[in-house]
């Protein structure tokens, strides 16, 4: 048995009004939020702690040049590798 969902006429479902209301907006806020508190935050101190600068983890955000960030971290000369 196949049921179909009836909307109401003259009520309208596309995208473009999902995306501008605000439970949508306050939905991505807090997405990010928590995202940026999950990931971000622990990466950074990580870096800290191998002597890197915190401000890789901005890099790591954008798409494409994440992958090329995370090589050039890999294999760059590490602060905390200096002979003693």
């Amino acid at each position: 048995m196949v049921t179909t969902l009836q909307v109401q006429s003259g009520t309208s479902w596309d995208l473009r009004s999902f995306i501008s209301s605000p439970i949508y907006i306050v939905f991505l806020t807090f997405f990010w939020l928590f995202w940026v508190a999950i990931i971000l935050v622990p990466f950074g101190k990580l870096l800290k702690r191998t002597g890197h600068s915190a401000a890789w983890c901005v890099i790591f955000v954008i798409p494409f040049v994440n992958v090329i960030a995370l090589w050039i971290f890999a294999f760059k000369h590490w602060p905390t590798n200096t002979p003693n």
